[in-house]
């Protein structure tokens, strides 16, 4: 009764493998791909559902077979942070038997810190070729040599190793590009504009190392089934809130769950959602997401701002005498500069369908934009 009574629709973290929206595709391209040892990278805007995508992938060339192992570097602000992440990554992942063997091969690995001066303390490696991180990248090639079993890594917020140092990837390539059918990676980061960079730009280290495999914005058609269905499963009904929630979320998936849990909420079993419901649910969930949004609109530049306030409306074009009108944004490269910018952290997503050839990520930004 109590997993009926309790909302099915997650929002604030990544999901399980059994409740992903759609992405039965990109699960399988994912998969196929891991399983013959090649490498992937997720492209998608933010809250796209990349880290949910890679858990699925982990858990399904598990059940292949393979060494499944998530190591996130968000946080990690030096390369004896990434070796340790790593590190305490396999110590948490691998199953039991492994694990023991682990604990004895990781006291025989290269330290990812060292005594501070009059040994008091610790301090970071200084350097990015650390031979700790080196010890730690190479792990796949240990686990392969013991086992015969191929490794499926993935590696999320890989956007972040670029910023501790540029040439911080060439590092990680120097070992990576050996493992041959020892190990496949999977990377994903919530900066699209730097990942799609690093692996397509020839002066980077990860030029062509791993294929796309774009997250675009959910289809209505799977996202109307999947929603019905959860809501069936606790004997609900989403009635007339369906096809707004569809239109507001615009295919976004966190927030179509995020406006699904706040129609679900609203109800008791049996019942159906009628429009007051899906007005009150509405409100909620914006005011919800308020302030994440005015933590991204105080973050941004004037140039940034007056460049979203354009695409929010999407009936007008860059540099066109009404968005300079109204908005101040006239045209020159220093606006395509910001909206480049804004692409690169995830907040934009290609639309041929609006006037700037652009569409905001997020709809509730797009809707408060809109409103001011």
């Amino acid at each position: 009764m109590f997993a009926t009574m309790t909302s099915p629709f997650v929002y604030e973290e990544p999901v399980k493998a059994e409740a992903l929206a759609d992405r039965g595709d990109e699960l399988r391209l994912l998969v196929d791909r891991a399983l013959d040892a090649r490498n992937s990278r997720i492209e998608g805007a933010r809250r796209y559902g990349k880290t949910s995508l890679l858990r699925a992938v982990l858990s399904a060339a598990g059940k292949d077979g393979a060494i499944p192992i998530e190591v996130g570097f968000l946080g990690c602000v030096t390369a004896a942070d990434v070796a340790e992440r790593i590190e305490r990554a396999y110590g948490a992942q691998l199953d039991s038997r492994l694990r023991r063997w682990y604990e004895g091969l990781v006291r025989t690995l290269n330290p990812t810190i060292s005594a501070a001066p009059g040994g008091v303390g610790v301090t970071a490696r200084p350097g990015i070729s650390a031979p700790g991180l080196l010890d730690r990248l190479a792990l796949p090639r240990r686990l392969y040599e013991r086992t015969g079993r191929l490794c499926v890594i993935a590696f999320d917020e890989f956007q972040e190793v670029v910023r501790i140092d540029a040439a911080l990837p060439g590092v990680f390539r120097s070992e990576l590009e050996g493992h041959g059918e020892a190990a496949a990676y999977v990377f994903s980061g919530s900066h699209p504009g730097l990942m799609q960079e690093l692996f397509s730009d020839r002066r980077h280290a990860f030029f062509a190392q791993a294929a796309p495999v774009n997250l675009g914005p959910l289809p209505p058609d799977e996202l109307a089934d999947y929603l019905v269905e959860r809501f069936s499963s606790g004997k609900r009904d989403p009635g007339e809130a369906l096809g707004p929630l569809l239109d507001t979320a615009e295919g976004h998936p966190q927030r179509a769950m995020l406006l699904a849990h706040h129609v679900y909420e609203r109800l008791e079993a049996g019942e159906t959602a009628d429009f007051e419901i899906w007005m009150d649910a509405f409100g909620a969930a914006r005011r919800e997401a308020l302030a994440e949004i005015h933590v991204l609109w105080e973050s941004g530049t004037s140039l940034e701002r007056r460049a979203l306030k354009v695409i929010a409306q999407r009936n007008l074009a860059l540099g066109s005498r009404e968005a300079d009108r109204r908005y101040g944004l006239s045209k020159g490269g220093s606006a395509q500069a910001a909206v480049d910018r804004l692409f690169r952290d995830g907040h934009l997503i290609e639309d041929r369908g609006t006037r700037t050839g652009w569409r905001i990520a997020d709809p509730f930004l797009a809707y408060w934009l809109r409103e001011m």
